[in-house]
């Protein structure tokens, strides 16, 4: 009867695949038969916005205001460009029979100082050959830098809405956000490696610790005594000797083969800086000099390092990291070579939020911090540790923001009244004319053979005869702030000698910007 009962169902089964096939309207295919609601598969609930894809769009969203802004202002003329220039012109000179010269020296850029990190950029300054390149650059790398301190901070506390609120407070941090808008300089340089040697440091891996540190020194010399404090920090960790010996013996072997580089340029500008004092004259011209000092002294240092113009800036620091935050871990001790030296320095630009100084001791300030709130995070409930670490980091980003007032002022970003004047006296200079210009219009011209500023003609070498050297002499009677001094004696030479006078012709004249160019 079984063989009966399967015949029947084959039977039964070719009929009604023959009927399938002669009419496909009778018996749809299985793939377009609907199933009952119970059979079917729940659909899979979407997945949460990826904090890493969030972080990564607030970097470049970052990076695309930043950069807007820095075009903006020097665009407008708004903003000293010495600093700049150097770096623009090194560049632009390079293969013409020059290897990162100076523009107002006869020495090369790596005998002032040795920043090779900044040499990356070299061959697409060749494609883009602008200064706002360098602006890119610059901007490019300190929002990159927000990537491993966001990766520390996703790492040490794991709680990933902290670590993406810890992220912006990075990008809007007062001495990180304000570099965007100052001129280029080399501390930028050196961020993105710093930070990301302190998350390898904290994840224990040596290999890549070692080579961040090592990239780091060499977007700059001097960050070696930061990269150094990595050992010291080890050693009251108590890691094993690798963790203690590498970064100090390698930091001190690099700053020493750098200084003697730098010694063997044709003044040894670079190692003056670690030689003559530069940023201590205050307290003596030679090391064993500012040594006397600080032993047989100690009132007038303290007065130095704690006047009111540096307690004031140690407010405006350390407001963003709650004050306290990174003193609750042995990671301080990362930050402290950088901010005692601003500190102790009788140079007071050292001690300004939006200038180059305390960039690094910014980034350092906030990875310390990170730690920090896990310390504190340690002594509570396991229940309590979201909301507590959550909190800290978003009060972080609101003090941040509140620091755009020490740096951000809303007319440097405008267009001053005689802007198409200033505009028309950069279109009319020949691109191969030498210039002499005010520091506001110096960058435009960095990519010239031979560029000037009044100031180191007439303040620094004191040799007014030179003005005859270049095709062509601007002036901006509008500018007023710091080194505009030395344009006021510049008038002043042209008026009290009508033989110099008579040397240039007037190009434009209107609303107190003259253009000369040499007869």
């Amino acid at each position: 009867m079984a063989a009966g009962q399967s015949l029947a169902c084959e039977s039964l089964h070719n009929s009604l695949a023959h009927r399938h096939d002669a009419n496909h309207n009778d018996y749809p295919p299985a793939t377009t038969r609907r199933l009952p609601d119970c059979m079917k598969t729940p659909p899979e609930s979407p997945r949460p916005f990826s904090t890493d894809v969030l972080m990564g769009i607030i970097i470049g969203l970052a990076f695309t205001i930043f950069f807007s802004l820095a075009c903006r202002k020097y665009c407008y003329f708004n903003g000293e460009t010495n600093d700049l220039t150097i770096y623009a012109h090194a560049m632009a000179r390079t293969g013409h029979g020059q290897f990162m010269p100076i523009y107002f020296t006869n020495q090369g850029f790596l005998e002032i100082r040795i920043d090779l990190i900044m040499l990356l950029w070299l061959p697409i300054y060749k494609l883009w050959p602008s200064f706002y390149s360098l602006l890119f650059y610059q901007s490019l790398m300190l929002t990159i830098a927000a990537w491993p301190f966001y990766l520390l901070a996703k790492h040490v506390l794991k709680n990933n809405r902290a670590a993406l609120a810890l992220g912006v407070a990075f990008l809007l941090f007062p001495t990180i956000a304000s570099q965007h808008v100052n001129q280029f300089h080399d501390d930028q340089m050196a961020l993105p490696f710093l930070m990301f040697a302190f998350y390898f440091f904290v994840k224990e891996d040596f290999r890549k610790f070692m080579c961040m540190i090592v990239l780091t020194c060499l977007a700059k010399e001097s960050v070696a005594l930061t990269t150094a404090a990595f050992g010291i920090y080890a050693l009251l960790l108590r890691r094993s000797w690798k963790w203690v010996v590498a970064p100090i013996s390698f930091s001190a072997a690099y700053l020493i083969v750098a200084v003697k580089i730098m010694s063997a340029g044709v003044s040894g500008v670079g190692a003056g800086l670690y030689t003559s004092m530069t940023y201590l004259d205050a307290y003596g011209k030679t090391p064993t000099e500012v040594l006397q000092t600080f032993l047989t002294r100690p009132g007038f240092v303290w007065a130095t390092t704690f006047s009111a113009q540096k307690i004031d800036f140690l407010w405006k620091l350390l407001l963003p990291v709650l004050f306290v935050l990174p003193i609750f871990t042995f990671a301080i001790l990362i930050v402290l070579p950088n901010l005692l030296l601003n500190l102790v320095a009788s140079n007071s630009a050292m001690t300004v939020i939006p200038w180059h100084y305390n960039i690094l001791v910014g980034g350092t300030l906030l990875a310390a911090s990170v730690l920090g709130i896990k310390r504190l995070a340690d002594y509570l409930p396991p229940s309590m540790t979201p909301k507590l670490t959550t909190g800290i980091s978003v009060a972080m980003v609101a003090l941040s923001l509140l620091g755009l007032r020490d740096w951000f002022r809303f007319e440097e970003y405008q267009p001053k009244p005689y802007q198409n004047v200033l505009e028309r006296a950069v279109a009319v200079i020949p691109p191969d004319a030498s210039v002499l210009c005010p520091d506001p219009l110096l960058a435009h011209f960095s990519n010239h053979s031979q560029i000037i500023n009044p100031w180191t003609i007439l303040m620094v070498r004191k040799d007014a005869s030179a003005v005859t050297n270049y095709d062509y002499v601007i002036v901006d009677g509008n500018w007023r702030s710091g080194s505009a001094l030395a344009q006021a004696q510049l008038v002043n030479l042209f008026n009290q000698n009508p033989d110099l006078a008579r040397r240039f012709t007037v190009l434009i004249q209107e609303s107190n910007v003259y253009v000369l160019r040499r007869l």
